[in-house]
């Protein structure tokens, strides 16, 4: 345990939803500021689990359990939050609500995780959307497609990293994209909404009493085949200091509109070829797969992790001082329809300056298609002084992966 970076009599608890891949550096930033960790996560196996002071497993969906089992591990925590976890952002606000913590209560998660009430909150507040209808049965699917009118996407209301996502030509079929995202809609709801072609940016941004600074702007490139959803890398933007500012802008107004004032933030822009800027998203968190962990602090010098665990107990917090900001290319590898049968270039020898790489599958896994933002075999961080310089680092890195996937038949 390393010396708190705040000042409190007691070494406070912290309740961390959700203790997966993507949750064990913010448990471990957690701790180096001091705090003690207690890991919630329904898969026994967890790894997060290795890195907290306390272990309990539960469904991390059901906030009723998770502030049960709280409340019988005799625990009076002084924080709780879901590290680049959309599943736990709801059980957490459910915990502050119990104890009276700090941070967002369930009304405003609820608008940070359901995409039908951002839309609503967002038009009501004036701020550039899609065209837009919520449905929850075909018929109505059938006329909001028809009102809309042109290519359209269909995507539930209350899912993370593309699940269930779909964009429907005019003459395309309906009725399977519609199961398809109702499917992996946990509310049963559904928004069909236009096309807009552009570039989609993702902004980070912490907010602390209202403040809301903007961390990094990436601007992401698609897995070709998957109907423009599927990230396959984000890079940072060299924009003029207008663009990058109207960009901040929107994004400030966007969280404010939902109510969010406190904690990280991973929002999701569209800029058309004459510069319009429409909102897809936003999430209450950081973003997984590197980014909030990886991309944020290189591109930015900024702590998120352990800023957003400090908030989330109520520590005195202040901005740290700016650092110069960096290029950042993260650059993820989709996942191919077989097995994983060999895995080379991942080892410590092959390591490089300002390069960080690390497979996300194992030799044994059986793979399909890349139809979601999970669907990945391993991403690589590189840094710059430029994005040239920072791509050139990842492709030099991406020579040297060889990751062989053999067909195992069945899968799609």
């Amino acid at each position: 345990m390393t010396t708190p970076s705040f000042s409190i009599a007691e070494c406070p608890w912290l309740v961390a939803v959700g203790a997966g891949r993507w949750q064990v550096p913010g448990i471990r930033a957690a701790r180096a500021a001091g705090l003690r960790v207690v890991a919630m996560d329904a898969q026994a196996d967890a790894p997060g689990f290795a890195e907290a002071d306390l272990a309990l497993v539960v469904d991390i969906r059901d906030a009723s359990q998770v502030v049960h089992a709280v409340v019988a591990a005799g625990l009076r925590p002084s924080g709780a939050i879901a590290f680049c976890n959309e599943a736990g952002m709801l059980a957490a606000a459910a915990l502050r609500e119990h104890f009276a913590l700090p941070g967002p209560r369930l009304d405003v998660v609820t608008a940070m995780t359901r995409k039908d009430v951002q839309r609503a909150r967002w038009s009501v507040a004036g701020l550039p959307c899609p065209t837009w209808r919520v449905v929850s049965t075909l018929a109505e699917a059938r006329q909001a497609l028809y009102e809309i009118g042109g290519t359209c996407i269909l995507k539930p209301v209350d899912a993370a990293g593309s699940r269930g996502v779909t964009v429907v030509e005019p003459h395309d079929g309906w009725d399977a994209p519609f199961a398809h995202a109702l499917a992996a809609s946990h509310s049963g709801h559904v928004i069909v909404e236009e096309f807009v072609v552009g570039v989609e940016h993702t902004v980070e941004t912490f907010t602390h009493n209202s403040d809301t600074r903007v961390l990094a702007i990436t601007r992401k490139r698609k897995v070709p085949g998957t109907g423009n959803t599927v990230a396959s890398e984000l890079e940072t933007v060299e924009y003029p200091a207008a663009e990058v500012q109207a960009i901040a802008d929107v994004v400030t107004r966007a969280l404010a509109a939902l109510g969010y004032h406190e904690g990280p933030g991973h929002t999701e822009v569209l800029r058309t070829e004459r510069g319009r800027l429409v909102l897809v998203e936003s999430a209450g968190r950081g973003g997984g797969f590197m980014v909030a962990d990886g991309l944020v602090p290189r591109a930015s010098g900024f702590p998120l992790a352990t800023a957003s665990a400090e908030q989330a107990v109520g520590a005195a917090w202040t901005w740290p001082a700016t650092v110069p900001s960096r290029a950042v290319v993260l650059r993820f590898v989709p996942s191919r329809r077989g097995r994983v049968v060999a895995l080379r270039g991942f080892a410590a020898e092959d390591t490089m300056p300002d390069v960080r790489c690390e497979a996300l599958v194992q030799i044994g896994d059986v793979l399909g298609r890349a139809i979601g933002d999970g669907d990945r075999m391993a991403y690589i961080l590189a840094v710059g002084d430029s994005v040239l310089e920072a791509r050139a680092r990842a492709d030099a890195r991406e020579a040297r992966l060889h990751i062989d996937v053999q067909d195992a038949g069945g899968l799609a």
